[in-house]
């Protein structure tokens, strides 16, 4: 009888676990989170927005992300950009100075694709989709729009 009830009770809790991460697929811990460096040989780069060098630091709590950029210019200059946006298809205020006046709809496909949509009123400046490998060592950003590039990322952390 006490080992039916055990049971039954971790099979409810189990359960339970299962449904919350399926509701929300970033519960556990996220493959995006870490510290990620272009690897700029396996990219294809737009020429309207050449790049010497790039590393994103990303951060997940629920569906709540922060994207902090590193860009570093052709001409050597580092630009620094940081995001936050939530991504659960509400439209979202850019906070970083760079992206004043534009919004960012953002929603999880699976636990390893976001996809990224920024608007400047009613129009779509660009999509962007963020994409883990299996093995999570590998991050691809295909970006589509004002800019049409793939940047691949390889982990740092």
């Amino acid at each position: 009888m006490t080992t039916m009830l055990l049971t039954t009770i971790l099979s409810v809790a189990g359960a339970s676990m299962l449904a919350a991460q399926q509701r929300d697929p970033q519960a556990a811990k996220s493959p995006f989170v870490g510290i990620w460096s272009a690897d700029l040989s396996q990219s294809k780069l737009d020429p309207k927005m050449p790049i010497k060098g790039a590393d994103v630091t990303i951060s997940v709590t629920g569906n709540v992300i922060t994207l902090a950029n590193s860009v570093v210019m052709p001409n050597g200059d580092t630009i620094q950009e940081r995001e936050t946006l939530r991504a659960d298809g509400t439209e979202t205020a850019a906070t970083n100075p760079l992206t004043t006046g534009m919004a960012h709809v953002a929603n999880w496909v699976g636990s390893h694709v976001l996809a990224l949509i920024t608007k400047k009123g009613n129009q779509n400046i660009a999509l962007i989709t963020y994409e883990v490998s299996t093995d999570g060592q590998t991050l691809t950003t295909r970006t589509s729009g004002v800019v049409e590039q793939v940047v691949v990322f390889k982990r740092r952390e």
